[in-house]
């Protein structure tokens, strides 16, 4: 099938923005996060700073991308942190000279940068088959992306994390316990039941 001529492209796609509430300081893992679904779901990302209120984590793509990686995200840190309250109680026992903050972003940091590896690991085929196949479109929604950041946030400061000294053991057990973790959040129980209600 034919590609659709670029300009017929760029008045059936549009940008939006999809936003995440956090708290209000962003670990490394949030930041990783953060960029990983950004990427995945071929949004670009901002992250919004107010003075004395919890941050916006903004996801900017097409509609649909930018929606579902919000709530992809959303679904990785539950799904995150339900991984690391089962393997927290051992590595406390385990590293008794490290504070359960300190084991806590270790963790969490080798989780992130695993689901990092996942996510590069799908993409890499399914992006070069896009781009074989759908050339014009993904131009159209990298261009479209591009001109509504420029328009809606003109002045952007680039923001990058710190290095720090991790556990080794909490790291690598975050790292392997993410290798088996769902990336692809499907529709809880409690969501079909209600969507079999309502429809």
């Amino acid at each position: 099938m034919a590609d659709l001529p670029t300009n017929e492209m760029t008045g059936l796609v549009s940008a939006t923005e999809a936003a995440v509430q956090v708290g209000k300081i962003l670990h490394n893992w949030v930041r990783g996060l953060l960029i990983h679904v950004g990427r995945w779901y071929e949004c670009e990302h901002i992250i919004h700073r107010r003075r004395g209120r919890n941050l916006t984590l903004l996801f900017i793509g097409a509609a649909a991308d930018a929606e579902i990686a919000a709530y992809t995200f959303q679904f990785l840190c539950r799904e995150l942190n339900r991984l690391l309250e089962k393997a927290l109680p051992p590595l406390k026992r385990e590293h008794r000279n490290w504070s359960p903050a300190a084991l806590r972003y270790a963790y969490l940091d080798g989780a992130v940068k695993r689901i990092g590896e996942r996510f590069r690991e799908h993409t890499q085929k399914m992006r070069t088959e896009e781009r074989d196949g759908c050339k014009e479109l993904i131009l159209v929604k990298e261009q479209m992306i591009r001109n509504y950041m420029a328009k809606a946030f003109p002045r952007i400061r680039m923001e990058y994390g710190r290095s720090r000294l991790v556990n080794a053991g909490a790291f690598e057990k975050g790292y392997s316990d993410a290798g088996s973790l769902s990336l692809r959040p499907g529709i809880g129980r409690e969501d079909s039941e209600q969507f079999a209600v309502t429809a």
